[in-house]
């Protein structure tokens, strides 16, 4: 009887302390959802966003909680056949430290998941909807309050034909979205108002759209000539201006043939990339370069090339070596140089490519191909042309000693790349610039003892003295910046959590030995004493994530921060951001200002 009578007080204790709670608790976050575009195209594609606006001086718990007993933020949508919902994308947490609750993965401000959707090309016409729902829990710097389990949100939507226009909406709340997602499988294509796409070419910017194809295939064609242009293709192309004018004083029409032969073989290679990227999506461009055997292979074709620039072939090598080293007189040989000539240019040329990619995994597959090979054929064209007129050719030196010096200088080039290639893989910091440079000086070197050797007269001798001198002083200063600059912490992800847990801000840098573009990157904008008293200013904590192997621990943030479109990456951590602000491909030491400015304000 006495328990009986204690229970209702129980109860009335029970409800007042939760009428009590339900009163003192703040509205913790508000929230709302909004797709891209104002009907659904069968057979395209289209974008959820859930944003959640977290309210000033709490933070949600992220969607991957550093404790599993905290409630995840997480977005749940309800089964609709007409549309597949591909896995959201959550934006990168803070790891923040509070006093009463320690280390927190967290989100502030305003939180944008984005749902990637495909429409069923049969999804019948008419009304739809998308519904689904959001839950998170919220805390202050002390406690947290009760989770926001299940909370509903509901789109009503029509499905329209593919072909019937649809109006692009909220551009800003979309602008973070990345459509390189949907090239996980084989999506349709995404809606027509939706392929345009911003293409920067050398500082100008321009926008690309499905009616663009001729002039998307003109830059095409005008970036795959510029790849010429790149720092491991560079040798490349004296070598074939020498071999075709060597061949073309014996035979004119053999020499337009192995022009052609070379030609396809650069072209066969894009055609083999744009299978990899553009149809199976199981590449990326450059990527190759990240696995050890890849690396080797090509290390080992350059040297044995190398090798035969400086007629090594000719007095210790059996026979078998001729049918597999390319040659410069050979079908076989050409077609090979042609394919390596292009591999060669991937690992630099990412960020002038990266635009036009992404235009082309957003048209038809035949048409994404179709740009890819373009830009096999815009490399191939001045092989071609110095094949059809080789007296393009006529002041490299003809046959005789000269020849076979500009021709072994050629191979220590080749053999310089081989050594950055290979120091690269062997070695994590940029101390194994000091061998590409040892190559470089004793090429130079070398040309100065043979000069001396075939002529006595001092004009040669000078002149070579000076191509010397400003060769070797050239690659020295790029060596000591290289191997000099910031001091980089090693990235791995509890780095980024520790500091971040400072309160300070934080650059991660992704980058890799093999990418040329972040070399140069690094050469320039980290070596800029403007960039250094910014980055002193705010007092920046520096991370390197080293990308060189496949197994990297940065490869999970690179392929989240920027899915598809690889490195170069800049990644800025604001004390008060949700996510960070990123610099992609090649930027400015000013650029750099900027991002960091805008971070440490947490804009």
């Amino acid at each position: 009887m006495h328990l009986r009578m204690r229970r209702p007080g129980f109860f009335l204790l029970a409800l007042f302390l939760l009428a009590r709670w339900s009163w003192a608790a703040p509205t913790t976050a508000t929230f709302f959802a909004r797709l891209n575009v104002t009907a659904l195209q069968a057979g395209q594609t289209a974008v959820l966003a859930v944003a959640l606006d977290v309210a000033p001086g709490l933070h949600v718990q992220s969607h991957q909680p550093l404790d599993p007993n905290l409630i995840k933020f997480d977005i749940d949508l309800d089964r609709n056949v007409a549309l597949e919902f591909l896995d959201p994308i959550y934006p990168q947490p803070a790891v923040l430290n509070f006093p009463g609750l320690g280390n927190q993965s967290v989100y502030t401000g305003r939180v944008i998941v984005y749902v990637p959707i495909r429409i069923q090309p049969a999804a019948p016409l008419g009304d739809t909807t998308i519904a689904g729902n959001v839950t998170w829990q919220a805390c202050n710097d002390q406690v947290c309050f009760p989770p926001q389990r299940h909370q509903p949100f509901s789109i009503t939507t029509k499905i329209v034909p593919a072909d019937q226009p649809v109006t692009v909406r909220d551009q800003d709340l979309f602008g973070g979205f990345n459509w390189t997602v949907f090239a996980r499988g084989a999506p349709p294509q995404p809606p027509a108002t939706h392929s345009a796409t911003s293409v920067d070419f050398f500082g100008h910017y321009f926008q690309l759209g499905s009616s663009n194809t001729a002039l998307a295939m003109g830059v095409a064609l005008v970036v795959g000539i510029l790849f010429n242009l790149m720092p491991c293709v560079l040798p490349v192309v004296p070598l074939k201006a020498i071999g075709f004018f060597e061949v073309s004083r014996h035979n004119r029409a053999r020499c337009f043939l192995l022009g052609v032969v070379f030609s396809l073989g650069v072209i066969s290679l894009f055609i083999i990339l744009a299978q990899l990227i553009v149809v199976t999506r199981h590449f990326t461009w450059g990527e190759q370069f990240k696995y050890g055997w890849f690396i080797w292979t090509i290390c080992a074709i350059l040297v044995v090339m190398a090798l035969g620039m400086f007629g090594l072939f000719e007095i210790v090598l059996p026979d078998a070596v001729y049918r597999i080293t390319p040659s410069h007189e050979s079908i076989w040989g050409n077609f090979v140089f042609g394919m390596l000539a292009a591999v060669l240019s991937t690992p630099c040329t990412a960020p002038m490519f990266a635009g036009l990619l992404a235009w082309s995994l957003a048209q038809p597959k035949w048409l994404g191909e179709a740009t890819v090979i373009m830009v096999g054929v815009g490399m191939a064209l001045p092989y071609l042309l110095l094949s059809a007129f080789p007296a393009l050719a006529r002041r490299v030196p003809r046959a005789g000693p000269w020849s076979a010096i500009l021709k072994q200088l050629m191979g220590f080039l080749l053999l310089a790349v081989a050594v950055y290639f290979a120091g690269g893989r062997l070695a994590s910091s940029k101390e194994f610039f000091w061998a590409v440079f040892a190559v470089i000086a004793a090429a130079m070197i070398f040309l100065v003892i043979r000069t001396v050797q075939l002529t006595r007269r001092p004009r040669p001798i000078i002149i070579s003295l000076i191509v010397a001198a400003a060769v070797i002083w050239s690659a020295l200063a790029v060596t000591l910046r290289l191997t000099g600059g910031p001091h980089w912490q090693p990235f791995y992800p509890q780095a980024l959590a520790d500091a971040r847990a400072t309160g300070k801000p934080v650059l991660v840098e992704f980058t890799a030995n093999w990418c040329g573009n972040c070399l140069a990157l690094e050469a320039s904008v980290f070596h800029d004493p403007r960039a250094a008293q910014a980055i002193a200013q705010h007092q920046v904590i520096l991370l390197r994530a080293d990308l060189t192997d496949e197994h990297a621990p940065g490869w999970d943030a690179v392929n989240q921060l920027n899915p598809g479109g690889g490195i170069p990456l800049t990644a800025i951590y604001g004390p008060h951001q949700s996510e960070p602000t990123k610099l992609t491909s090649l930027y400015t030491t000013q650029n750099l200002i900027d991002a960091l400015n805008r971070a440490t304000a947490g804009g």
